[in-house]
């Protein structure tokens, strides 16, 4: 009995002891849940506001957050899209220049102008002296009279020739005449003749008669024969005449010919004469005089090197550059183009691409080409140097952004800004153009009128933020490069 009574006892008392175990069991349970519970609530609320996440704000802080919003340099598209630009040295070079060389030899008698001087076109620069010159032209011209007077003599033989037959046509008429006369007595004579014998033959006449008359038909048949050999003497006279005239008139083509030898002679004569003075061939400056009065001038036909004077043509001048190959194909004449000069600090001067070689260097491989600038006031001087930027390519359509403004790398053509939306930075994806380090394009993604912000490195998407005050903005675009 007290065994079995044990044995129950020690059987309740097992059980008395087991239940507040199992009570406190079922309690820590309970604690897990409640405690996973609350940890879940808490990353419902507050974990959105975790950096990179895309979530809408809570009620509570739409109601009164108390986090403050974070002020940033904002900005706007930009219209126009990047240029594509090639900046090269560039050296001024007058629009035109000519060295002026003496065409004839001689002492330089006077020099009219120094460095510096302004000239107008035609005007006379020096004169040399060249006295065999000045006689050459004198003989030409006495040798042109000379040749004119043999034309006149010329003609005057035409006229004589002329005259001559004229008198040979009226001999030949004459003498024609006299063949009809005679041989008017011819027939007369024969026909008297004739009744003579016919008298003598019946016995009418004596024969002395008869022999009488046959002596004047002899007569007027020597006559006509003579006749007829003169008329055939006065045709012979008048093409001799004629063959005169001919002549006289050929004699007459040939002193006019000598007359404009003559002429060119002695206009040739005066071109040299005229070369002693050396004109300027267009308005500009005298840049360099290298002879003094009185130095003996030798033309550049006899082997003369060096210029008597340099004219210059600087009311407009070129600008010289050298486009490199991964430019040139881009370049067009008409291009814009802004001109600085070391010389003249400060000062951009407007042109446009002139004229280019259309050909490249193979040693550099850069393409000459030329600026044209107005230079009115004469500032621009030849020599000056400085830098050509000439614009190659300049989108119309593409707006741009600083490129400060992207967030991350783009890929693909695509990349992240973050604008300023109800208050916060919302990150959107934009497609981007060309981009020069300095700016990037924008193709679609972004309204002109949205706030981009710039400073990407101190927010997230979702961050409370507010455009900083324009002056503020301002400093610190003057103070980044990368805002230019």
């Amino acid at each position: 009995m007290s065994n079995a009574a044990v044995g129950v006892g020690g059987v309740k008392s097992f059980r008395g002891e087991g239940r507040p175990r199992a009570r406190w069991a079922w309690a820590g349970l309970g604690a897990v849940v409640v405690g996973l519970a609350v940890a879940l609530g808490w990353w419902h609320f507050a974990g959105r506001d975790f950096p990179g996440r895309s979530a809408v704000p809570s009620p509570a802080a739409k109601a009164g957050s108390s986090v403050e919003p974070i002020a940033v340099q904002v900005v706007s598209l930009s219209p126009g899209g990047i240029r594509r630009t090639s900046a090269q040295v560039g050296s001024v070079r007058p629009f035109q220049e000519a060295d002026l060389f003496a065409k004839v030899s001689g002492y330089l008698a006077k020099l009219h102008v120094d460095y510096g001087d302004r000239v107008k076109a035609g005007q006379v620069l020096a004169e040399i002296d060249d006295p065999e010159d000045v006689e050459e032209a004198k003989k030409t011209a006495a040798d042109v009279a000379q040749a004119e007077a043999a034309v006149v003599q010329a003609q005057a033989l035409v006229d004589s020739a002329r005259a001559d037959r004229a008198a040979s046509a009226t001999a030949v008429e004459q003498s024609e005449a006299e063949v009809e006369r005679y041989e008017s007595m011819r027939s007369y004579h024969e026909k008297k003749f004739a009744r003579y014998r016919d008298l003598v033959a019946r016995q009418a006449i004596p024969q002395q008669i008869a022999d009488e008359e046959e002596e004047g038909y002899e007569s007027a048949m020597a006559s006509e024969t003579a006749s007829r050999k003169a008329v055939l003497n006065a045709k012979a006279q008048l093409e001799a005449a004629a063959a005169r005239v001919k002549k006289a008139e050929a004699d007459v083509v040939a002193a006019r010919a000598a007359v404009d030898v003559a002429r060119a002679r002695h206009a040739k004569a005066q071109v040299f004469v005229a070369y002693m003075k050396i004109s300027s061939p267009y308005d500009g400056v005298v840049t360099r005089r290298n002879f003094f009065p009185g130095a003996f001038i030798r033309s550049a036909a006899e082997g003369g090197t060096v210029p008597l004077l340099t004219i210059a043509r600087i009311d407009k001048v070129r600008v010289m550059t050298h486009i490199p190959d991964r430019d040139v194909p881009y370049a067009d004449v008409g291009d814009e183009a802004d001109v600085t000069l070391d010389a003249l600090p400060g000062r951009v001067f407007k042109g446009a691409v002139s004229r280019f070689a259309d050909s490249e260097d193979p040693t550099s491989r850069t393409m000459y080409t030329e600026i044209d600038l107005p230079n009115p006031g004469a500032e621009l001087r030849p020599g000056m140097y400085g830098v050509a930027t000439v614009v190659l390519d300049q989108s119309r359509k593409a707006s741009t952004l600083p490129a400060s403004a992207l967030a991350g790398e783009s890929r693909g053509g695509k990349g992240d800004v973050f604008v300023v939306k109800d208050g916060v930075a919302r990150k959107t994806r934009v497609d981007i153009g060309a981009d020069d380090g300095l700016r990037i394009e924008i193709l679609s993604g972004l309204e002109p009128e949205e706030q981009v912000v710039l400073d990407v490195g101190a927010v997230a998407d979702g961050t409370p933020v507010r455009p900083a005050p324009q002056e503020v903005h301002a400093q610190a675009a003057v103070k980044s490069p990368r805002h230019e």
